[in-house]
């Protein structure tokens, strides 16, 4: 299944209504880049163009005031993702607000874990989702096609239903590479997905059947 990475309202509706795409996830990147200043503000916007998901992070990195951010973004619709970094930028751990989260009935997508080991810890947590950060975790040091085929090993083995998410996706390979392993979601920005859509050689089987048609009558 495959998700947008953007918060741009031409995004959306080109994609959207393709049905190619059935989700939408953001983040305060996303959001900036868009030109957007208000979080809620955006993800109704989003909503909108009838995604199955729209995924939306919480902003603060003080756990109270996170707390309540993911409880008012979960109570915009039910469609609603909070995604939830599992450190902050000072490298505090989160597991403690996201069990308050997840306990409180929202919907958890944890992200920001570039490595195994806090891929792990985060899968034990059991979250509705995990986000695997492709490129991210490449930029690591390790081989992200192995840690999400480890990743999902290991979900199987503790039975959670935690969902795997790919994201942080730069080239159409990525794309097709991360489609290849046992994950649930990959997201791609729209630039990504329309390279990796883009075949030269089926425009000139089309071209062809157009130009035989011509002579022909349904």
């Amino acid at each position: 299944m495959l998700f947008l990475d953007s918060a741009r309202d031409e995004d959306c509706t080109d994609w959207l209504q393709t049905g190619v795409v059935h989700g939408v996830t953001t983040n305060s990147t996303i959001l900036a880049r868009a030109g957007a200043t208000s979080v809620s503000t955006a993800i109704k916007g989003i909503l909108g163009h009838a995604p199955a998901e729209v995924h939306a992070q919480v902003l603060s990195e003080q756990d109270e005031v996170a707390f309540r951010q993911a409880i008012e973004l979960a109570a915009l619709d039910p469609r609603v993702r909070v995604k939830i970094p599992f450190v902050t930028s000072e490298g505090r751990r989160r597991a403690a607000l996201i069990r308050r989260v997840r306990e409180a009935g929202v919907s958890v997508n944890v992200t920001v874990c570039t490595s195994l080991a806090e891929l792990y810890a985060a899968l034990s947590l059991a979250p509705d989702y995990l986000s695997v950060l492709w490129c991210r975790t490449r930029d690591a040091g390790e081989d992200p096609a192995q840690v999400v085929r480890a990743v999902a090993a290991r979900r199987a083995v503790t039975g959670v239903g935690t969902r795997l998410i790919v994201g942080s996706i730069r080239e159409p390979g990525d794309v097709t590479a991360a489609l290849g392993g046992p994950c649930d979601v990959v997201t791609v920005p729209p630039a990504v997905l329309g390279k990796w859509l883009d075949s030269p050689p089926s425009v000139v089987m089309a071209r062809q059947f157009a130009t035989d048609a011509e002579g022909l009558v349904a």
